[in-house]
């Protein structure tokens, strides 16, 4: 893999999620997203993520959402990560303190999805990964990046990332405080990779 593939992957694996926000309201505006830092994008050795099970209802559907989305893809079914879903909520977890929301500078290895809702909605996990299967309706079967009917990869980022077939484990964490909720998940492998296909 050359220089810039190599660049264009890991940009890939920790884009901005520009469309994961979900919004309660005509009025709100979606918080800024800060672009990943340059310590980010160095790619460093992963050990493969573990075999677990969902601890709790609430990860039980979200790993049950991603495996549908899957499924309309023929990929195979994730396996839940109890160590993807300590990152995910440790992330979660300064997100919702912090009042940001951006994707983790810190370089973990793995691909990341972020979802923000805020408002007097209360947001099921089917809504919050159904946010992202949205995306499915941008989505043109491809080589990565081109893959977007828009032209735009960023615009199914997420939807790729999900159902990305090299993508084994998944492990996501849901934080929230008051009004306002973020989902977290973390993948392994990561998806979103140039020159592959999702």
């Amino acid at each position: 893999m050359n220089t810039r593939s190599l660049l264009t992957a890991i940009l890939a694996v920790l884009a901005p999620a520009v469309n994961a926000c979900a919004q309660s309201g005509p009025t709100e505006e979606a918080p800024w997203i800060e672009p990943a830092s340059e310590q980010a994008r160095t790619l460093r050795s992963i050990v493969p993520a573990d075999d677990a099970r969902p601890s709790d209802e609430v990860e039980a559907r979200l790993l049950a959402a991603h495996n549908r989305a899957r499924a309309q893809d023929n990929a195979r079914p994730l396996i839940w990560s109890e160590t993807l879903e300590a990152e995910a909520r440790d992330w979660a977890v300064e997100l919702i303190d912090s009042g940001r929301f951006a994707h983790d500078p810190r370089p973990h290895g793995h691909g990341e999805n972020l979802w923000m809702g805020w408002g007097a909605r209360a947001f099921t996990p089917e809504d919050m990964v159904g946010d992202w299967v949205k995306e499915r309706a941008s989505y043109r079967p491809g080589v990565f990046p081109n893959v977007s009917r828009t032209g735009d990869w960023i615009a199914v980022g997420h939807y790729t990332q999900l159902i990305w077939r090299d993508t084994t484990h998944v492990g996501c964490a849901v934080e929230s405080r008051g009004d306002r909720a973020v989902l977290a998940c973390r993948y392994s492998p990561p998806g979103n990779i140039d020159g592959r296909r999702p």
